[in-house]
């Protein structure tokens, strides 16, 4: 998902954070005016100490007594203000980072769940993963301190300044030609932090696909022996990361030098210019100690304000990321003039459909028809492009030549909803989350009673392994079903299709990971179920569709032989072949 547009740190920093305020941050404007209240207080408060100090230098001067009476309850009474509105402040602020940042992840996890398949399945899933966490992260980061650094701590800056200009101009005019010199280097090294930030984000998310991918093949890896292979290619992925990390840190680390460098120039200029006035006579020492502790608060908020420009051009960087998320706006979507097909039938029509993966052809003029009772079967060669015929049904993909319809009507013209709820999917590589079985099962039909889905079950030869579990149908089944066998995980999809009930089925090897005494079992109630139904099954074991009323052979995504089993045997060709290398010819 690369950025169509100019990346130049100066040139997208202000609109994405003038995007932010608008469409997630002005909203909360009461909760800004509290923190903004609050860090006014702070910066009076504060403001108060130089004066103090100064009065405490004169009384001591003049030996007054008031200082051991008036000094010390003021001071307390400025501490437990500024403390109090401080936490008032951070309070607010933290709650609109962490409510933004929510909303956020909100809106991106409801993106990709309503994304089209096609952009879901372009990119590891790390990267979106990246994006939600890593990302959101670095927004919320940007959030407090922007709130902190460019308010709270702009104001005390410029409250110290008024400050230091009441104690004497002079000296002030000395301190505001030596800080704007340090902001020029801190603002080169924020926009090399922008560019690095961005590559660390892509870095993070490559880290978690590799992970993933480590602990969900961790099987197969150790079946064959992989563990050197697998921790060297991660150790090169973490070295990649460190070198990134280590780019960003160094670059916020040169930060702080440059301003306690310059700081401390600051300081020593003020206090010899200072001390050669208080030797003159134009200067009282009250007056220099305040200014000096003046400067001295100021030193803290500079330093914060040198450092948010790093910040913020990472959170750029990670906005950019964001945005570009969320303005992929999905291809397959209802139409504004859809049509609606209240009690759907399922008589299906595919005409010269054409479907390409990038530049390649997938699927070539294909065409065929079903009906209500009808089991069509797709077999054919790996790649031949049966599951992508069972894809464009429901609309996971647009086909690009030819049509296809349901009913009679082209299904980009219908309601997408309603099209996808007329169709129950059971696939091979079964879907399920990490909740109860019944909770599973009752994905089909999210209002279904506890009796229609243990009757699913049933149906699906699933109840008595499912009662045989510790919780019965109270079993957390584990993260996409790993405390289940294939077999198991198979059933509970099917049961959850047919609770749907729905008069589409789409079968894609739906039954590859059953034993052979449980396939049997999942056949029959397939055939019960497929009654009065539309069935497109999928299928590598020709025996699983030998009843099927029409069974299209495909190879290199075209229909090469059409007809049943019987036909398809005597013609001799690729059906014939395929059988008898499954020793299945009768």
């Amino acid at each position: 998902m690369k950025s169509t547009t100019d990346s130049s740190p100066t040139g997208l920093t202000r609109p994405l954070l003038s995007r932010l305020w608008r469409e997630w941050v002005s909203s909360h404007r009461s909760v800004l005016l509290i923190a903004f209240v609050m860090m006014a207080v702070v910066s009076a408060s504060a403001a108060a100490y130089p004066a103090v100090i100064r009065k405490v230098f004169d009384d001591l001067g003049s030996a007054s007594p008031s200082l051991i009476w008036t000094i010390p309850p003021i001071i307390i009474a400025i501490t437990l203000i500024k403390g109090l509105a401080m936490y008032l402040q951070v309070r607010q602020v933290n709650f609109l980072a962490l409510t933004v940042t929510r909303e956020l992840q909100k809106a991106m996890a409801a993106h990709l769940i309503r994304a089209d398949l096609a952009l879901v399945t372009a990119f590891p899933a790390g990267e979106f993963v990246s994006r939600l966490l890593n990302d959101v992260q670095l927004v919320r980061e940007a959030i407090i301190r922007l709130a902190n650094n460019l308010i709270r701590d702009a104001l005390m800056i410029v409250t110290m300044v008024g400050m230091m200009i009441w104690f004497d101009w002079l000296l002030t005019l000395i301190v505001l030609v030596v800080y704007p010199v340090a902001m020029q280097p801190i603002i080169r090294i924020g926009r090399r932090q922008r560019q690095q930030a961005g590559a660390l984000q892509a870095d993070l998310g490559d880290a978690t696909a590799a992970l993933s991918e480590v602990m969900q093949g961790s099987r197969m890896i150790r079946a064959y022996g992989l563990e050197e292979h697998q921790t060297s290619r991660t150790a090169r992925v973490f070295d990649t990361l460190f070198g990134r990390v280590l780019g960003l840190t160094l670059g916020k680390a040169r930060i702080d030098p440059i301003l306690e460098i310059l700081g401390g120039i600051a300081v020593a200029g003020v206090i010899g210019v200072a001390g050669w006035r208080v030797v003159r006579g134009e200067m009282q020492v009250g007056d220099v100690a305040g200014f000096i502790t003046a400067l001295l608060m100021m030193v803290q908020p500079v330093r914060g304000l040198g450092t948010l420009n790093a910040v913020v051009q990472e959170a750029a960087s990670a906005l950019e990321r964001i945005f570009q998320l969320l303005d992929r706006a999905p291809e397959i979507t209802t139409p504004s003039s859809a049509k609606t097909l209240p009690a759907p039938k399922g008589n299906i029509r595919f005409d010269g459909v054409g479907f390409r993966y990038g530049d390649t052809m997938v699927l070539d003029d294909i065409s065929f028809e079903a009906g209500p009772g009808q089991m069509i079967a797709l077999v054919g060669p790996s790649g031949a492009g049966k599951t992508t015929v069972i894809n464009l049904l429901p609309r996971f993909f647009d086909c690009e030549e030819g049509s296809i319809s349901l009913d009679g009507h082209a299904v980009t013209g219908l309601d997408l909803a309603e099209l996808r709820g007329s169709m129950a999917l059971v696939s091979q590589d079964s879907v399920l989350f990490n909740d109860t079985i019944a909770t599973n099962i009752r994905l089909g039909r999210l209002d279904a009673s506890d009796d229609e889905v243990q009757a699913a079950a049933r149906a699906a030869a699933a109840h008595e392994f499912i009662m045989a579990q510790p919780d019965g149908y109270e079993t957390v089944v584990g993260e996409a079903g790993s405390r289940l066998s294939g077999g198991q995980r198979q059933r509970i999809a099917i049961a959850r299709a047919m609770l749907k009930n729905a008069p589409v089925l789409l079968l894609d090897e739906a039954t590859s990971a059953l034993d052979a005494s449980s396939e049997e079992q999942i056949q029959q109630a397939l055939e019960h179920l497929a009654e009065g139904r539309t069935t497109l099954v999928v299928a590598h074991r020709l025996a699983t569709v030998r009843k099927a009323d029409l069974i299209l052979v495909m190879d290199e995504g075209r229909i090469v032989e059409r007809g049943n089993h019987d036909q398809l045997i005597n013609q001799d060709g690729l059906y014939a072949r395929l059988s008898a290398l499954q020793h299945f010819t009768q």
